[in-house]
């Protein structure tokens, strides 16, 4: 989607730098960053297709909702997204990086939470945000991690090994590492499964800073009506394929194309 401005003359007499661009033959135009651009793209699994002709645009900063029963493609979009499938069939980009072809530049971007909070087992707590904080080549203290720690209700568990933890509490780490990334783009794979409900408030809260900040979030989530509060866009994925729109009370088409 691209605006032009025209220019007018100023209250005071200045023309306006519309004005001024357009007096010149200049023609002043923003174009809106797409964040992801998927055509025709499809992924199987032998002969099992489990997204079909996948066609969809997504504008930077927006938050979109996946939803869909178990089985419909979610997470396997999810992955695409995140590089870690790829495509049978068709092409996609993420902020303007091939998924394909330049997938390092499109990781660099992206931070991904899988549903299990993606955390490892042998490591403590601290010791997988030191680990996190290599891989995103961000020179933090140890205070620092610490705080990232208690900033998720971690704070009493930074030394105990991931494996004693709960599914809520390993969510809560991935959390953490998630936020250590300072991506442009959020792939959540069901955020608020495993969580209590001052968890369940914890991603109500990221999810508005992330929307504050001007994050792109694609998120899967079985939990819609709490989801429907921060979304810009739901999608539909049923038998593979994507529609817009949502069975619940505030149902309505959201235009997620012109997202």
């Amino acid at each position: 989607m691209v605006k032009q401005f025209t220019g007018g003359v100023h209250k005071d007499g200045i023309f306006s730098a519309a004005s001024l661009l357009k007096l010149t033959g200049l023609a002043l135009e923003i174009t809106v960053t797409k964040a992801i651009e998927l055509h025709s793209l499809a992924r199987r699994y032998g002969a099992v297709c489990v997204l079909r002709d996948i066609n969809l645009t997504v504008s930077a900063g927006k938050t979109v909702v996946l939803w869909g029963d178990n089985g419909a493609g979610k997470t396997t979009l999810l992955k695409v997204l995140a590089t870690k499938l790829r495509p049978s069939r068709g092409r996609g980009s993420v902020f303007g990086f091939d998924l394909n072809k330049e997938a390092a530049q499109v990781r660099k971007r992206l931070a991904y939470l899988n549903v299990f909070g993606g955390v490892y087992g042998t490591l403590t707590a601290l010791e997988n945000l030191e680990l996190a904080a290599t891989f995103y080549q961000k020179p933090l203290s140890r205070e620092q991690l610490v705080e990232s720690l208690a900033a998720v209700g971690l704070f009493e568990a930074r030394d105990k090994l991931a494996r004693t933890f709960s599914s809520g509490m390993k969510k809560r780490l991935g959390l953490a590492r998630l936020l250590l990334a300072e991506a442009e783009l959020w792939l959540l794979d069901e955020p608020y499964a495993a969580l209590d409900e001052s968890g369940k408030g914890l991603i109500d809260r990221l999810l508005a800073q992330a929307k504050e900040s001007g994050r792109t979030v694609i998120m899967a989530s079985h939990d819609l009506e709490r989801s429907l509060n921060v979304a810009d866009s739901v999608l539909h994925i049923e038998q593979g394929r994507l529609y817009t729109g949502t069975a619940a009370a505030k149902a309505a088409p959201l235009g997620l194309a012109h997202g």
